[in-house]
């Protein structure tokens, strides 16, 4: 049987005696190369004398010191490097092919963007890799940071806060908004916004203290010396439209908190004097490297974030 004329070659071609010659080659020891490999000297020289014999021709100028590369050793060291670089690049991308057909992607988000945006980016994400598996983790601001932290999960979607192990990005500022009962606006009053004091001289219902919303508020009315009362604290956010909607109290919240187009008896307003944002943005672990499926799908929900208006 003739074998084939690639096959014939490559018979010849020792891949790990061209690495070693190639670090020789950037060393320029063979001591070094030795040091670095984890291998004696001697070796690192009876590989190079090995291909030496294959290539049929010195590759090295040796002295005490250190190696130089003959004519015939420069033109190989381009060729290897070349053909290293390739066929790492091959396998990276069969590794990565791999990885976008069957893994694991972990999640941890705030429980308004996991009900109404989340769904519809994993259903997309499934139906192009549906072997990969996806976990959602529903957490509050704080603990979606935990949950990176004890690598329950790849990467976060919430808001910013401040976290030097954290990196945050490809986030949008979201306006804080008064959701204010029709009896409770003077006439002459509605003009789209709000004014943080006249919001805070009234009973509010808002979220509890540990949550970044509140914080921006407690922040803000410090700064200005003001003083709040909270009637009804509320862990989701359609609760503070219901609260909002009986005219409990002035509800304070974000666009993508709940569903604003739900309000009956109340009106939107945007904060002013000053105007208070709350970031929301894609969260990952300093330092951390996505595998190619989490990055896929980090990428999918960055792009939506990022287009959704604040």
């Amino acid at each position: 049987m003739i074998k084939p004329r690639t096959v014939h070659d490559l018979a010849h071609v020792n891949l790990k005696l061209v690495s070693t010659f190639v670090c020789v080659a950037e060393f320029g020891s063979f001591q070094a190369t030795a040091k670095a490999m984890g291998r004696s000297q001697s070796a690192i020289s009876m590989q190079i004398k090995e291909l030496e014999a294959q290539a049929g021709t010195q590759l090295f100028l040796r002295t005490t010191r250190h190696v130089e590369l003959t004519a015939a050793g420069k033109m190989l060291l381009d060729q290897a490097r070349a053909s290293i670089s390739g066929l790492s690049m091959t396998f990276r991308h069969i590794k990565e092919d791999i990885d976008f057909r069957r893994g694991h992607v972990r999640i941890a988000c705030s429980p308004t963007y996991a009900a109404a945006r989340l769904p519809y980016i994993i259903k997309a994400f499934k139906d192009a890799f549906p072997g990969v598996k996806v976990s959602i983790g529903e957490y509050k601001s704080a603990e979606i940071l935990n949950a990176l932290k004890q690598d329950k999960a790849d990467f976060g979607v919430g808001p910013e806060l401040s976290d030097p192990e954290m990196t945050f990005e490809y986030g949008r500022a979201e306006p804080l908004l008064a959701v204010v009962p029709n009896e409770w606006i003077q006439n002459g009053e509605d003009t789209g916004t709000i004014a943080l004091d006249i919001v805070l001289s009234h009973s509010l219902v808002m979220f509890y203290p540990n949550t970044v919303v509140h914080q921006i508020i407690s922040e803000a009315a410090e700064e200005k010396g003001l003083a709040f009362t909270v009637e009804y604290y509320c862990i989701q956010g359609e609760t503070l439209l219901a609260f909002a909607n009986a005219g409990i109290g002035i509800a304070i919240l974000t666009a993508s908190i709940a569903d604003i187009s739900r309000v009956r008896n109340c009106k939107v307003l945007r904060i002013i004097e000053p105007e208070l944002y709350r970031h929301f943005t894609m969260i990952t672990r300093k330092g951390m490297t996505l595998l190619p499926a989490a990055k896929h799908l980090y990428g999918l929900i960055s792009k939506d974030i990022t287009s959704q208006p604040g």
